[in-house]
């Protein structure tokens, strides 16, 4: 099976190509516009590298969030029209999901994913042994050590760059913050999408876990 991925949930946009566990070719970059000049640009040279046409995926994965609310929108969207023209499958992970794939399995530990999310406040995720002990949430940072001990005990660890933010009210407690785990990132996501079942590309829709700002116009003075 050829599977493309791409996540543009953080400023950094990836794009991966797999033709079943071998990765063919990658790109990234790192933007500050959510990624709507640069994505496409972006597939085209990953599919050039890789002499692939966007007819020849059979499966594409995309990262749905949480993360920059127009980011996400604009990678799901980008390739549920993709997937709508070429008839391929689709499948969507969750930023959290893609941070932890391939992380040292532990049956004991309970595992937080953790993403900045801005506004002083992180995304979080927590599992243990394949139950959710809590799922996608947005916390404030100087809250969010207190809940996760609360949640998971003595045996926890942490996972993320935003992980970095409450490392140091968690004294002795593993943080993977390093690449692969720092961010989610394409090639994660794919290795997660080549296991799960395809979704319905119609009801396929962003997890923002909060809600997007609305800015209200301004009244007629």
């Amino acid at each position: 099976m050829r599977l493309a991925a791409v996540d543009t949930s953080t400023p950094l946009g990836t794009v991966a190509l797999f033709d079943g566990a071998a990765r063919v070719a990658s790109g990234s970059e790192s933007v500050s516009n959510a990624h709507g000049e640069s994505l496409l640009p972006m597939i085209d040279r990953v599919f050039a590298e890789a002499g692939w046409s966007p007819g020849d995926v059979d499966r594409w994965a995309v990262g749905i969030g949480p993360g920059s609310f127009t980011g996400v929108r604009i990678g799901v969207g980008t390739v549920k029209g993709i997937a709508l023209a070429t008839g391929a499958e689709i499948v969507g992970v969750t930023s959290l999901d893609a941070m932890v794939e391939g992380l040292p399995a532990s049956r004991d530990a309970a595992v937080a994913s953790v993403l900045f999310a801005m506004k002083g406040e992180l995304f979080v995720q927590l599992h243990r042994a394949g139950a959710t002990l809590l799922a996608p949430v947005n916390l404030r940072i100087e809250d969010a050590a207190a809940r996760l001990a609360e949640l998971a005990g003595e045996d926890l660890v942490l996972v993320g760059h935003g992980a970095l933010l409450i490392a140091g009210t968690c004294p002795g407690v593993p943080v993977f913050s390093d690449p692969p785990h720092d961010l989610p990132r394409a090639e994660s996501i794919a290795r997660a999408a080549m296991r799960r079942d395809p979704c319905d590309l119609a009801s396929l829709e962003p997890l923002y876990v909060r809600p997007p700002e609305v800015t209200l116009p301004r009244q007629a003075r």
